[in-house]
């Protein structure tokens, strides 16, 4: 513990600590000093986990829980990790530029402006956004001003004790793998406490109407066609919605957006509708969790409205809930998904806007169901590693052959949706416009959106999917969690829930076009199956559970006992 001690007492000692985090600091090795057994053993295990590693850099950037050491996000590790991009960039730009973005997390504006502060120091010009905005909005900026990076405050759907930093590249799509290592190299050789000192001017520029009007007008632009403006105009008119921010950055800009089109019904969730870090009606505000969308479901109930959405703090992700017969249904990412994927072929085949050789994406743990929506409309469907980064990746690469309009949807399990390629990011300002539209237009027909999904699954088969996921916090999560990686490649399932796993796929090891990924795929015998992977930006183990069977019931059945099992399995190691 003396190492632990001598790193928490040259932050102490750091001449330019500020208060807040020496007050901690010198709170907690008080602590640790304590004659109370049990006081002093917690201080020793905190201290343990805020300094036995710097906060890791990856292809998505840093994410941590807020407090002071380097194994937190504080504006030391942000500053440092400011000064590993700026040495980045300026290695491969002459003059280059960075956007900046925050969501409503603690400390997100302070840390934004830390990140501005350190980039003008370093000779690099900033776009800084003058309030608080989504993630797609930091990605179109990027890209609108001609930037060499951006970067996005945020910890997107993590507990209210997290924040993060996204860093992304010209293109405004997160940093590929190479880039991140090179970046990653950057911090490594920087000291947590280097301070920058600018030798020339650079200039800060405050984006205010101009590039907010700009992303508003890109996301407009992927709406669907209908026979006529002033028609859709009118059945949007008749959609009741009840929306709720999580408060987050989405209030404005989604509230924007759906007002332009016509959506004008809409009931806004008064607990949640300001910026607000500390989430007080929503501890964990990720739109795919029940337990998120509460506040939500009851203004739902209450007004009898036709759809319910909800963004996530940053408004990438959204999840929705619709109205049915027997109340609500809340469907899942991967439901969300195929529904909007049905109906961007259905509106475009109508409107002839439909691409000569259209191309979708989805990752390798979203709905193959989808694979077969494609086939019906004549669509390619890519599949990329989990990340919405990698489908970023593949409309760059579509841009570079000439063939970006032929990108026309993208989608992960995780309730994250693109239509167009004004960014390269997944973007809930934009899928709540099209999941508008979407309710909208089956309303007209006298369906409910999850009438049409049944109407789906009784064409295409009953793909059904589900989540599991294990905690494992601090260090001796991280050892357990690749421990259980390390036994599944050792000793591989081979049957489960009564069936062969008739293809096992490790991507550490496979060389099929796609990146090397800390992934396991068990492939089973009916066509369902399960993939293992850690979180990369949690603490957690994720195993995504499908069944694929003729009938709802039985790929119910089929999903748990494979949950079942699985749990069991994993509970061993």
């Amino acid at each position: 513990m003396s190492e632990k001690f001598a790193k928490i007492d040259r932050w102490i000692s750091y001449k330019n600590m500020d208060t807040d985090n020496l007050s901690e600091l010198i709170e907690l090795k008080k602590n640790a000093e304590s004659e109370d057994i049990q006081i002093r053993q917690t201080a020793l295990e905190e201290i343990n986990d805020r300094f036995y590693k710097e906060l890791e850099f990856g292809t998505g950037g840093l994410r941590g829980l807020l407090g002071a050491g380097s194994n937190r996000m504080n504006i030391y590790t942000v500053r440092k990790a400011t000064i590993g991009v700026a040495k980045y960039i300026n290695a491969h730009y002459e003059k280059p530029s960075a956007a900046i973005g925050y969501d409503s997390r603690i400390n997100s504006e302070l840390f934004a402006k830390t990140v501005a502060e350190t980039f003008l120091a370093c000779n690099i010009d900033v776009y800084l956004y003058n309030t608080l905005m989504p993630v797609p909005a930091l990605s179109f900026a990027t890209r609108y001003h001609k930037c060499a990076v951006g970067i996005m405050i945020t910890a997107s759907h993590n507990p209210y004790n997290y924040n993060g930093y996204k860093v992304y590249d010209e293109n405004g799509c997160q940093v590929t793998d190479s880039a991140a290592e090179e970046i990653f190299k950057y911090i490594s050789e920087t000291d947590i406490f280097e301070e920058p000192e600018s030798k020339e001017a650079a200039t800060l520029t405050d984006m205010k109407e101009e590039t907010k009007n700009a992303f508003y007008e890109a996301v407009i632009a992927e709406k669907m066609a209908w026979t006529s403006e002033s028609e859709m105009r009118q059945d949007l008119a008749s959609l009741s919605v009840v929306y709720t921010p999580l408060n987050g950055a989405g209030n404005i800009p989604v509230r924007t957006v759906l007002g332009k089109i016509g959506v004008n019904n809409i009931h806004i969730v008064a607990e949640q509708e300001l910026p607000d870090g500390n989430f007080p009606t929503c501890p964990y505000p990720n739109p795919e969790k029940k337990e998120a969308l509460e506040k939500g479901l009851e203004q739902f109930r209450k007004v009898g409205a036709d759809l319910l959405i909800a963004t996530d703090p940053d408004s990438d992700r959204v999840g929705i809930a619709i109205a049915t017969d027997a109340g609500e249904m809340l469907p899942n990412g991967n439901e969300v998904g195929i529904l909007l994927l049905d109906f961007i072929c259905t509106m475009r085949t109508a409107s002839k806007t439909m691409p000569e050789n259209p191309v979708a994406v989805r990752t390798i743990v979203s709905s193959k169901m989808a694979d077969r929506i494609a086939e019906a409309y004549g669509v390619s469907m890519k599949t990329t590693l989990t990340g919405f980064k990698y489908i970023g990746e593949t409309i760059t690469e579509l841009a570079s052959r000439g063939r970006e309009r032929d990108y026309i949807f993208g989608f992960e399990e995780s309730t994250g949706y693109l239509s167009g390629t004004y960014v390269r990011d997944k973007d809930a300002v934009n899928a709540a416009m099209l999941i508008c539209q979407m309710a909208a237009y089956y309303k007209k027909q006298g369906k409910t959106l999850a009438e049409r999904l049944a109407e789906l699954y009784e064409t295409y088969g009953y793909f059904l999917s589900s989540l599991i996921e294990f905690t494992f916090e601090g260090e001796k999560g991280m050892r357990k969690i690749a421990g259980i990686m390390d036994a599944l490649r050792k000793n591989p399932i081979n049957e489960i829930a009564g069936q062969q796993a008739v293809q096992t796929i490790d991507y550490k090891e496979m060389s099929s076009g796609l990146p090397k990924a800390n992934v396991i795929e068990a492939i089973l015998e009916n066509g369902g199956g399960f993939i293992v992977r850690p979180s990369g930006t949690e603490p957690k183990l994720k195993i995504y559970l499908s069944a694929k069977c003729i009938s709802k019931k039985a790929a119910e059945d089929e999903l748990e006992l494979l949950e079942k099992e699985i749990t069991l399995h994993i509970n061993k190691n």
